[in-house]
């Protein structure tokens, strides 16, 4: 049975062995002391295990632990967390990420104040590099999330407008929403899309986390299939047409470029209820590019 206010936080990492401490610092800190702290590590080739320990046994703090011997990926091990979770709130944060102290009480105190017709909170954020020093913003999170709360429904259908590591959900809104899926890069976008259409979600515009920037850079396949998944994504979540430009002008390009689509690809847009039909016909029927053009030069 959930604890009344407390607060769950998965804390997860892959090789972020040297970021552990200020991670976890940052939660040992926090005003908000109602906490339960889960801990996990995918198989890190690092002394990633070895810094968890460390820091348990230098703080004498109360820890679940999760880790693993054989890498699963993330979604997985997440999936094995939640059912450790004991708390009303969950947070989830990867470990080279940290939390101003005042974030979790800011959080508790903004869900509480609006009521369960809430299902999730996220902040600003700041961003840091690699030695934790305060970068240039990469977004502009007040412009996304200070607004109507029917309006940013719409607006995150568009795009992403959350950074993760800023978020705290009810439990009761991660438990409707489902398990996080291992066959997506961008699982925490779908995981707000969901909660999105069930619950509004609230926006706190204080930098409350500090998320870190790498110097590795995406690969271009990466970047490919992140841009196909959110294709997708807002294809099953568009009811209004608010993105039906973007979906049917990017998937006439695959078309015309003859870029290879997946079968659940198609099968979402010919699910799409603002599809262009011609283009939905030739997509489901293979049929040849250059009378595909004739057919829009007749109509």
């Amino acid at each position: 049975m959930e604890r009344k206010g407390l607060v769950s936080i998965i804390v997860c990492s892959y090789n972020h062995g040297k970021y552990i401490k200020e991670c976890l610092d940052s939660i040992k800190l926090q005003t908000y002391k109602n906490i339960q702290l889960i801990i996990a590590d995918d198989a890190s080739k690092d002394n990633s295990v070895k810094n968890f320990e460390d820091w348990i046994r230098e703080n004498n703090y109360s820890v679940e632990k999760n880790f693993h011997e054989k890498n699963t990926g993330l979604a997985t091990i997440l999936n094995e967390c939640i059912e450790l979770v004991k708390g009303e709130f969950v947070k989830v944060i990867a470990a080279d990420d940290f939390l101003h102290p005042e974030a979790i009480e800011n959080c508790i105190t903004e869900l509480n104040r609006l009521g369960d017709e809430y299902g999730m909170v996220f902040t600003n954020t700041y961003f840091v590099n690699e030695k934790s020093d305060i970068t240039d913003d990469l977004a502009d999170y007040d412009i996304l999330g200070n607004i109507d709360k029917d309006l940013f429904r719409k607006e995150l259908i568009k795009n992403n407008r959350i950074a993760a590591l800023t978020v705290l959900m009810r439990k009761e809104a991660l438990k409707k929403t489902g398990e996080y899926q291992s066959d997506l890069l961008i699982e925490d976008y779908f995981r707000w899309l969901k909660i999105n259409a069930l619950y509004y979600i609230a926006y706190i515009p204080r930098k409350l986390a500090y998320y870190r920037i790498h110097t590795s850079n995406i690969s271009s396949l990466k970047k490919e299939r992140i841009e196909r998944e959110t294709l997708m994504l807002k294809m099953m979540f568009d009811k209004e047409g608010i993105v039906r430009s973007e979906i049917n002008s990017k998937m006439q390009n695959y078309y015309l470029t003859g870029q290879k689509i997946s079968s659940d690809f198609l099968q979402a847009y010919n699910n799409y209820p603002y599809h262009i039909k011609r283009l939905n016909f030739a997509l489901k029927n293979n049929i040849p590019i250059r009378f595909y053009k004739l057919i829009n030069k007749i109509i």
